[in-house]
């Protein structure tokens, strides 16, 4: 299908006149990422044309009190219904009707702004930008960003999860900005390094270049200029951590499948499989939530980083009953 009779066929589903053969065209066209953001352009231009909801007030009071007189004609009183409340009850109407409408406006409008990309549980993916930069995400995660005019007009990034990036270099020296939920801010002009952004907390790990971190939740600490090797966490209470001369690409152990401990607590290697799996860990004895472990283990899923825990560490693994309505729960023993 051309744009022509794409755009055509859109125009006519938008008026409600679409053919079954243009219906079935457009369908088929939306697979196409190019015909899909042609169709939310479209979309966008024909609702600026054709406003959804006209309210005609005083015509539909009218309507409504002469009904009243015909089919109460004789009872003293049901002309005479105060207009008064009728206008404040359509005005507490008409506001609510407003409020969804301009909600509802503004959610898909931002739909149409800006593009998402996310990850399930157990799920890789890598995006490439149009200004050459590529972001891998990690899984349970996703990054949102303009739709039109990105490396242009801006670079801004949101994260929601955990994603390495691999930042292209633009003339200019436009900068290259990451948000999180968290609020934190990571900007660069050209580099390679990962962004963990957990409700827990969040983690900054530089492979190579050079970058500006601004913690909202360190508000006592300026910007901080990273170098190749550092590691900076912030906790969810905004407690920083600074570490100088690390093996930063561990950190992006997860886009190869593996898992890398340093001395990590099975308490947080639990944390670690929930945000990546979705699963729920239950360590009953403390002593064991303490117990620690080391290496790099190559695991695509939950069952086998616990098989691999439960070889090193000599313990018990019982999965709980199953449920439809809760995430798998395993249990971990001695």
């Amino acid at each position: 299908m051309n744009q022509e009779l794409f755009r055509v066929s859109v125009q006519a589903l938008f008026e409600g006149r679409a053919t079954p053969l243009q219906k079935t065209l457009i369908a088929g066209a939306m697979s196409d990422q190019t015909y899909r953001e042609l169709y939310f352009i479209l979309l966008e231009e024909w609702e600026a044309r054709n406003p959804q909801l006209i309210l005609d007030a005083e015509g539909a009071f009218d309507r409504w009190q002469r009904r009243q007189v015909t089919s109460k004609k004789g009872v003293p009183g049901n002309a005479a219904v105060s207009k008064s409340l009728y206008n404040r009850l359509y005005l507490v109407v008409a506001a609510s009707v407003l409020i969804l409408s301009g909600l509802s406006g503004y959610l898909f409008h931002d739909r149409i702004l800006n593009r998402t990309f996310s990850t399930k549980y157990g799920e890789l993916k890598t995006v490439y930008l149009s200004d050459g930069s590529r972001i891998t995400l990690n899984a349970n995660s996703s990054v949102t960003f303009p739709r039109f005019g990105f490396g242009k007009s801006g670079r801004k990034i949101f994260l929601d999860g955990e994603a390495e990036f691999s930042v292209t270099h633009l003339p200019g020296h436009r900068p290259f900005i990451v948000r999180t939920a968290n609020d934190l801010e990571v900007k660069v002009l050209g580099t390679e390094f990962v962004v963990y952004s957990r409700p827990k907390g969040s983690k900054v790990a530089l492979s190579k270049g050079k970058v500006q971190l601004i913690s909202g939740k360190s508000r006592n600490i300026g910007p901080m200029i990273m170098k190749p090797g550092d590691i900076v966490t912030v906790s969810d209470k905004g407690a920083l951590d600074w570490k100088h001369e690390q093996a930063a690409a561990m950190h992006a152990d997860w886009k190869h499948h593996r898992f890398t401990f340093n001395n990590t607590s099975l308490s947080a290697i639990a944390g670690q499989l929930n945000d990546v799996f979705g699963v729920n860990i239950i360590i009953p004895d403390s002593s064991l939530a303490k117990r620690t472990i080391g290496g790099t283990y190559e695991a695509d899923s939950a069952e086998k980083v616990l098989h691999i825990l439960a070889d090193v560490l000599e313990i018990r693994v019982f999965p709980n009953a199953a449920s439809d309505r809760f995430p798998p729960t395993y249990t971990l023993t001695y």
